[in-house]
């Protein structure tokens, strides 16, 4: 992950919630590809939050997701996820993304807890130090 489409983590409350803002930014990708990805940098928030953010999470499944509404390029959205069944190896999410107004993308995945994707280093390269000062994460924990 590489936590390039969140603006601001506004909070995380362990084990319940976590929320994001952001925007749908211009790209290449589709709005929908974007928001699928914004979702489980939400949850991954909640998941990393069980080894205290030592580990790194792979995204491992998308079991359903929905866009109910269309987005506009820079359109300002809410990202919020919650854990359905987390455990330190790993989080089962319902995650969804709304504006001001609506709901406009839900979905259910998961993400796993796989140690360190590059054993020699000491820091994970999901949760690196530039990430962690960078949104404060520390800070934004309940």
């Amino acid at each position: 992950m590489r936590w390039l489409l969140l603006d601001e983590i506004l909070v995380i409350e362990r084990k319940v919630k976590a929320s994001a803002r952001s925007h749908v930014p211009s790209s290449e990708f589709s709005p929908e590809i974007l928001m699928m990805e914004m979702m489980a940098q939400t949850g991954a928030l909640l998941l990393g939050a069980e080894t205290d953010y030592q580990e790194d999470l792979v995204f491992a499944k998308i079991e359903e997701a929905s866009f109910n509404a269309p987005v506009k390029e820079n359109q300002v959205i809410y990202i919020h996820a919650r854990p359905v069944n987390l455990r330190r190896e790993g989080a089962q999410f319902e995650a969804w993304i709304e504006n001001e107004s609506e709901k406009i993308a839900e979905a259910r995945f998961l993400l796993m807890s796989v140690g360190h994707l590059i054993p020699e280093k000491e820091e994970p390269v999901t949760f690196h130090k530039v990430f962690m000062d960078y949104f404060r994460i520390r800070e934004k924990i309940k």
